[in-house]
């Protein structure tokens, strides 16, 4: 593989810049038809493990009212209660090794010493790369806490760069380069590389492939495709964080304010003050997202994070019992109306313009909600 290094400049300060970039997201869905395939090749991973996933969400909604999944709603949601967190986060492997791509998410925040670890591990996967030729660039959450703020945020989950389009042989000589990494995984799409994702010292970072089609580029994440207009990875600059020194796009603020707005250099109000959980793991396969988000049961209520905190009575999930679908066996709550009057409340009338983020009446606060399930787990010695 041979990749041109062009000359690097010095980026030390946050300038001014006057240039445009256009971004856009594009997310990838199947034909309906796929929905139930999908969905049962997805529980034969979790169910061999022995894996207890329960069908919540508009999945339930649409199986329970219209006995069938939603023709509009391209991804299944099954609940997975925290005693089972760590069993099925230990899963990817297995999803990877059945075709499905993968995303682990976690919520809170993380300690100076794991930031610290952090940034020291970006740069010094940043300096594997550079000393193999190929070029590479800060993206996403990354680049913009390091950018506006010299360091990274304390929420951060995932790190990203960008690096050359590749060959499946190629993506599979750049994951060598890390060896000594506890978790490594490629993904490839028709023969080209969709990117590498590594896990090291409670990191995970993804490193994505950014294609070129007709002038435009473009890096993929499980199904949502991000198009810029310009080609980040040329002349690429430098920007120093402390005693690092990383390659950002030469067009960074102007690839901040298309991907986060006209405000991204004002820092998002933080959600958590302290602790960190998991909250779902996403398996993507043939245009199908199927999520498995942790539960975590206080009595009478259970708690989960999507990536929001909600709240519904525990009675809308526990007990369960197994009921013949047309995607084959599933796993219901007893009583899911409960579920669904608390999460939709009127649930029987069909509503396309049902919006998570504005119309769930089950959020609530992310600060006090991260505290009570930690501090309840603490004092009952629960295992997470």
């Amino acid at each position: 593989m041979i990749l041109t290094q062009r000359p690097i400049q010095t980026l030390t300060a946050a300038g001014k810049t006057n240039s445009v970039m256009n971004y856009q997201l594009n997310k990838i869905y199947s034909e309906y038809a796929s929905v139930h395939q999908v969905c049962r090749e997805a529980l034969a991973v979790s169910d061999a493990a022995d894996i207890h996933s329960i069908l919540i969400g508009g999945s339930l909604l649409g199986m329970v009212r219209d006995k069938d999944f939603l023709p509009w709603d391209k991804d299944v949601d099954f609940c997975v209660y925290q005693d089972q967190a760590g069993e099925v986060f230990s899963l990817e492997a297995n999803f990877r090794e059945a075709g499905f791509e993968c995303r682990k998410h976690y919520v809170g925040v993380r300690t100076e010493q794991q930031l610290a670890s952090g940034l020291a591990l970006l740069h010094a996967i940043a300096e594997r790369l550079s000393a193999a030729g190929i070029s590479y660039v800060l993206a996403t959450g990354a680049l913009l806490s390091l950018y506006r703020d010299g360091a990274l945020s304390a929420e951060a989950d995932t790190l990203a760069l960008l690096i050359p389009a590749m060959t499946e042989p190629e993506l599979s000589d750049t994951a060598a380069l890390f060896n000594d990494f506890s978790v490594r995984f490629s993904s490839v799409s028709q023969g080209l590389g969709k990117g590498l994702t590594l896990e090291h010292d409670g990191w995970r970072i993804n490193l994505f492939n950014f294609n070129e089609v007709d002038g435009k580029w473009f890096w993929r994440d499980l199904n949502c495709e991000h198009w810029v207009d310009a080609n980040l990875l040329e002349a690429p600059v430098s920007l120093n964080v402390g005693d690092y020194n990383f390659r950002v796009p030469k067009q960074t603020e102007a690839f901040l304010e298309a991907r986060y707005g006209s405000h991204w250099h004002v820092a998002s109000r933080s959600k958590f003050s302290h602790g960190r959980l998991p909250a779902f793991l996403q398996v993507y396969k043939a245009g199908v997202m199927v999520d498995y988000i942790i539960h975590y049961q206080i009595v009478e209520k259970t708690y989960w994070f999507e990536p929001n905190a909600n709240v519904i009575s525990t009675a809308g999930f526990l007990p369960t019992e197994i009921q013949p679908t047309t995607a084959g066996d599933l796993c219901f709550p007893v009583h899911p109306e409960i579920f669904l009057q608390e999460h939709y409340g009127e649930w029987q009338t069909p509503v396309k313009t049902w919006n998570g983020a504005v119309d769930n009446p089950t959020l609530v606060p992310n600060k006090e909600t991260l505290e009570r399930i930690l501090t309840y787990y603490d004092r009952t010695s629960a295992l997470l």
